[in-house]
Formats: structure tokens, sequence, C-alpha cells
């Protein structure tokens, strides 16, 4: 029963790690390109999916429950990622 509690709480901590490296890098990013003057959303989408997949690719220790999770959602982020991308080919080849 300890170690089972002290897992969950190894466990929570990675996961807290994980929310507060995603704010930190979508704060600093944020805040950097707006800082630049960038105007157009689809960048800051991109970069913000950019850095939440390599961010997420670095916390392999979550159990499978949570990182199927993290999975779904990171399909999501990059099937937008891909929208966007086809969108502006489009847009430089018409």
């Amino acid at each position: 029963m300890i170690y089972r509690l002290d897992q969950r709480r190894r466990i929570l901590r990675i996961f807290n790690r994980l929310i507060i490296s995603l704010v930190i890098a979508f704060g600093v990013l944020t805040t950097g390109m707006a800082f630049l003057g960038q105007k157009d959303i689809s960048v800051y989408f991109i970069v913000d999916a950019i850095a939440f997949l390599v961010i997420t690719l670095l916390y392999t220790y979550l159990n499978q429950r949570a990182r199927g999770a993290l999975n779904a959602v990171s399909g999501v982020v990059f099937a937008g990622f891909l929208v966007i991308v086809v969108l502006k080919v489009i847009e430089i080849l018409k």
C-alpha cells in the first residue's frame, strides 16, 4: 500500500512538472512572438504545437493511462498542425 501511494505521488510530481514546463514554454514563446510583432495566429499555433509535441516527448515516465490520454491530445494537436501547414502550402501555390 505504501509503495503504491509513493508511486502515485511520484507520477503526480512528474505530471505537475509537465504542466509547469508547458505553461512556461507557452508563456515565453507567446510573449516573445508578441514582442517581435507577430500578427498571424497560425504562427502562434504552429510554434506552440511544436513546443507541446517536443515537451511531451520528453516526459515518457507517465503511467499508461496518462500516456494514452497525452498521446490522444498530441494526435489532435498534430492534426491541427498538419491542417495549418496544408492551408499555407495551398496559399503559396495559388
